[in-house]
């Protein structure tokens, strides 16, 4: 805990913020792994991985975070599962992208490819959220939230995070005002919570418009009974848990069911993410020129990425 308490002091900062310009080259790599690992049916996760690999060499972090969960979940192949995904993030570190710091923390809190070090994960842990990385913000909150904590620090962090789209965030914050009986704005960081994507923030409105009474201490929000809106949050929940894993959000909720006092407008059931979703056309498979000439640059083996 001490760790974490080291200069409890917290200044917001986004993640993105960090995030340095990708690679065109590693982006097409990237987007393709990223279209085969989502296609329904059978994967090869090993030729994900090949261009996952080789994308990540050339600083994509998004290829480095992919790759590690398809490692350490046993998903690809590795000759030593452990000690590539710790590399991997080693290497995060070293570009200055602060999920790295998130990833050594939760390595060396389980004790995956390192010694198990409770107190130093909560360093990296720490340092993750400084630089922004979101569910190390919504991580270490937890620790602090306890009333002989740091509970004023903890409702920062999970701010930050919900201010970054981390839906999970967003949601435990709502509550917690919530507990607080601040139901204004517990309703108005809920419906934030499920703009992010979160299904409970959903199911905490969908109840919350039934009108339930102030003795109901789990469902009370404030609100009045609205069964068109309850009606409304129900069918985005749904949505939500129907695309769990996909990563959904719905910058259209106002469009949907804005907040009271605003008039609830017509709505015909569709969601901006799923058409986008549908209009978006597969990237193209890059070539094996392309491939040979990215691995060639960093002495990998264009067939697997791993080091020649």
């Amino acid at each position: 805990m001490s760790a974490v308490r080291t200069n409890l002091a917290f200044t917001c900062t986004h993640q993105a913020d960090h995030l340095p310009p990708l690679d065109p080259q590693a982006e097409g790599l990237f987007l393709y792994a990223r279209f085969l690992e989502k296609q329904d049916g059978p994967k090869d996760f090993n030729e994900v991985a090949r261009y996952y690999r080789i994308a990540a060499a050339h600083g994509h972090y998004k290829a480095n975070q992919n790759l590690q969960s398809l490692i350490s979940d046993g998903l690809a192949g590795s000759p030593d599962a452990p000690k590539e995904t710790v590399a991997l993030a080693v290497r995060l570190i070293q570009q200055g992208i602060p999920s790295g710091y998130y990833d050594i923390g939760h390595y060396l809190e389980t004790g995956y490819g390192l010694g198990q070090d409770a107190e130093t994960a909560l360093r990296y842990f720490r340092k993750a959220a400084d630089l922004g990385n979101p569910e190390a913000q919504a991580y270490v909150a937890e620790f602090l939230a306890p009333h002989d904590k740091a509970p004023d620090i903890a409702r920062q962090m999970r701010r930050c995070a919900a201010d970054q789209a981390f839906g999970k965030a967003a949601t435990t914050l709502a509550i917690d005002l919530k507990t607080d009986k601040l139901y204004s704005e517990s309703v108005k960081v809920f419906q934030q919570g499920a703009s992010s994507g979160d299904v409970m923030a959903a199911s905490f409105l969908r109840d919350g418009f039934k009108g339930p009474p102030a003795s109901d201490q789990l469902d009370y929000i404030a609100l009045s009974n609205d069964p068109e809106r309850s009606r409304r949050y129900a069918l985005i929940g749904k949505f939500l848990s129907d695309n769990d894993g996909r990563n959904p959000k719905l910058p259209d909720i106002d469009k949907i069911v804005p907040l009271p006092p605003a008039k609830i407008p017509p709505w015909d059931g569709t969601f901006q993410w799923q058409k986008e979703q549908n209009a978006a056309a597969s990237p193209p498979k890059p070539s094996e020129a392309t491939i040979d000439a990215m691995a060639k640059a960093y002495n990998l083996d264009p067939k697997t990425g791993f080091p020649l």
